[in-house]
């Protein structure tokens, strides 16, 4: 369709099509081969799909089970993440009866997501209560609070990506020691104890000067997205330079918003 505009400018076409000028668009491209490669100076890991070779066998795993709030358990472990301009972080509280037990609290990489950071403070709060098996008592039953439904449906579903693996994993160790483990969602901001606590555990991560980062893998599409942004500009700038027929493209000058 562009081609029969035979005396419009190429950027003023690019814009109306919403078509990105070749060498733009090619630096993108590199950028995500990059991405995939791990070519340069990267900080961080990649969090995508475990290959399958990494999966639970099937005769190991666990079924995901969710319980009411009410139902009693040995243990409870609220869990709590969130991503705010200070930064993105999690945090845990475990109990044991009334005592607390454990306190987590984790700091992870401004580019991880909000559903990363609550995955996260389920991991660690497992691995602590593993810690704890000689302070269990009979029968062994944990429940693991949050207050994510997202984090709850993607461990019942097909998703294998880095972190609900090793939240599998993790339940699938401890049940193997007698220890039954199940979920349970719970509303947050609505005075619980432990989803508050949890909340404010993780809040102090922001408050902590010099913490280091405890979890760097990044997530593709939020890498992918951050490379388009990055030659979002430059597109920004072929327009804005352009000479060619500069009369009528006066008329025109739109800028790029989100």
């Amino acid at each position: 369709m562009a081609k029969a505009y035979r005396t419009t400018s190429s950027a003023a076409l690019c814009i109306l099509t919403g078509m990105t000028y070749i060498n733009i668009k090619l630096e993108e491209v590199v950028k995500r081969y990059n991405i995939n490669k791990r070519t340069g100076n990267h900080t961080f890991e990649l969090h995508s799909d475990v290959e399958l070779k990494h999966w639970l066998h099937t005769a190991d795993a666990v079924a995901i089970q969710e319980v009411a709030r009410h139902e009693k358990a040995s243990v409870h472990a609220y869990t709590d993440g969130s991503k705010h301009e200070q930064g993105v972080r999690s945090g845990a509280a475990i109990f044991i009866g009334n005592e607390i037990m454990a306190q987590i609290k984790l700091k992870l990489d401004s580019r991880c997501s909000n559903n990363q950071a609550d995955q996260l403070a389920i991991v660690n709060a497992l691995e602590a209560i593993e810690s704890l098996q000689n302070k269990l008592i009979h029968p062994r039953t944990v429940t693991i609070f949050t207050d994510s439904r997202v984090v709850l449906d993607s461990l019942r579903n097909v998703n294998h990506t880095y972190l609900v693996e090793e939240i599998r994993k993790r339940v699938a160790r401890l049940e193997s020691y007698e220890c039954k483990v199940t979920f349970s969602w719970v509303k947050d901001h609505v005075a619980t104890y432990g989803n508050e606590l949890a909340d404010r555990i993780a809040k102090e991560v922001a408050r902590s000067k010099g913490t280091s980062i405890a979890f760097n893998r990044i997530s593709v599409r939020i890498l992918y997205y951050g490379a388009a942004e990055e030659v979002r500009p430059k597109w920004q700038d072929e327009w804005t330079t352009c000479t060619k027929a500069a009369t009528k493209i006066s008329t025109f000058q739109p800028y790029w918003t989100d």
